[in-house]
Formats: structure tokens, sequence, C-alpha cells
């Protein structure tokens, strides 16, 4: 497994390269030129200074789960890997990936959805994900997002991949959804903190019956508990068109659908 390991979590070569644009006050927009690539420790410094610029920017602090340097260390080993879109040396964003032991109850998501025991081990873990402000608007962390589940599915040791999302981080929980993770279940983590915890199974998506979807407020958390503890899945997120210029979370609809009796019943 280690010698496997090594092989994908290959720090030589890029794994995607292209142009994205840079936000400047004054200027406009700029081209930059990037790389993705699996991160050594030697990139640690500047992953800790990137979450603390974004964490510091937070409207709401306890939207972000802020990691310590040394459980951030333990990512970028065989606990886990860490993409990052890179200019030259200079780190643009991050994506966390995380392979918790199976009888960690603060970071193995399985336990909080009553997975059976025996496949507690096949669970991976998105944890924290930041892009700096100046390229926001480039889709980066969909991009991490889809190599981040491609590398996790090369690996053929984890079958399901959860996450936890604050129910204020509208943006990320976008993401989540278009990245094909499904809302199953809502709850206090991190020491009282609210999140969604969401899941994706690699081998056998789920699907939902046609035209039995139901919107419900972003932050209608009682109604949105009820729905989730009667069957029901949190699958997209829109916003109102008549407010679409400008969002806020009361016009903003999660919408829960019920997965295809057929797939239910087996």
């Amino acid at each position: 497994m280690q010698d496997s390991r090594n092989k994908i979590f290959s720090t030589e070569k890029p794994i995607q390269s292209g142009v994205i644009f840079q936000m400047n006050k004054n200027s406009g927009l700029t081209e930059v030129n990037y790389e993705i690539r699996i991160l050594d420790e030697s990139y640690l410094p500047q992953i800790m200074e990137l979450q603390h610029l974004i964490i510091e920017n937070l409207l709401r602090k306890d939207t972000l789960q802020p990691f310590s340097a040394d459980f951030m260390k333990d990512h970028l080993g065989i606990k886990g890997f860490v993409l990052g879109v890179l200019s030259g040396n200079d780190l643009l964003a991050f994506r966390n990936v995380y392979f918790p032991d199976i009888n960690d109850a603060e970071w193995n998501l399985g336990i909080d959805l009553e997975f059976p025991t025996r496949i507690l081990n096949k669970v991976a873990n998105l944890q924290m994900v930041c892009v700096h402000p100046s390229y926001r608007g480039n889709s980066i962390a969909s991009i991490m997002n889809k190599h981040a589940i491609r590398i996790i599915k090369d690996m053929g040791i984890h079958d399901h991949v959860c996450a936890t999302v604050s129910p204020y981080n509208f943006w990320n929980i976008k993401i989540l959804l278009d990245s094909g993770f499904i809302i199953k279940k809502l709850a206090k983590k991190y020491g009282g903190k609210l999140r969604y915890i969401v899941h994706q199974d690699l081998h056998s998506p789920m699907n939902f019956e046609s035209g039995c979807s139901q919107p419900v407020v972003l932050t209608d958390f009682i109604k949105q508990h009820e729905m989730l503890s009667n069957g029901w899945y949190g699958t997209d997120l829109n916003v109102s068109r008549k407010d679409a210029g400008r969002p806020c979370y009361e016009n903003m609809f999660l919408t829960f659908s019920r997965q295809t009796e057929s797939l239910n019943a087996g």
C-alpha cells in the first residue's frame, strides 16, 4: 500500500496547468500561469499562511474549522494529501484530503452517518479548501475537487468520500453539491459548530425521483432537519431569481430530493 500511495502522491509532475485570472484593484484582471500539484511538507508554512488569511477575512469565523500546523502536516503524508494551485513557488489555493482512522469520532464522518463498522476504513474526507481572494472566480475549488476525487478513486482503497460544510458557507455548499456530493445530515461538530455532512459513493451514485423535490430556505434548519430525518437528501442550492443580483441567506434555497424507490429498496 505504501508503494502505491507514494506513486500516486508524486510531486514531480503537475496534475494540470494553464492560465487563470488574478483580480487587481487598480489594473483589473491579470493572466497568471498556474500548475496543480500534490504538495510536500516544504509548502506547510504557505498552507498555514493562506489558511490564516482566509480565516481573518471571513465574515463569520465559525464557517471554517482551522487546523493546527501539526494536524495540517498529517495531511501531507500517508494520512492524506494536499492539492495545491501554484504560480511559480507561490501557493494560490489548496484542497486537503484526509484518511481518518476507523475509530476517530471527530473526523471519520462515516460514524456520523451510521455506516457499518466494516466500511469505516473505506471513508476518505475532503477536509479544507482555501482559495486566495485574488483568484476567486476561476472555478479553482471545483477543479481541485475533481482531481481529488479522481486520485482517491485511483488509489482503489476508499469507496466513500465525505465532507462537512457550514450552512453559512454557501459558496462551498454549491461547489460540493456540483461535485457530486449529497447532503445527508445536519449536525453539530467541532465543539458545537453547525455543519452539513455530505457524502459521495464513488461506485454507486444515488439516483433521485424525477419531479419529486422540495425547496427549503437555507437558514430554515428546523425544516431541513425534519426533511433529512424523513428520507430526503439535499441535492442542490439555488438563489431566488428576483434576488440573484444581491444574494443573501434568506433568498437561497436548498433543494431536497427523494431517492428512487428501486434503489432505496435494494
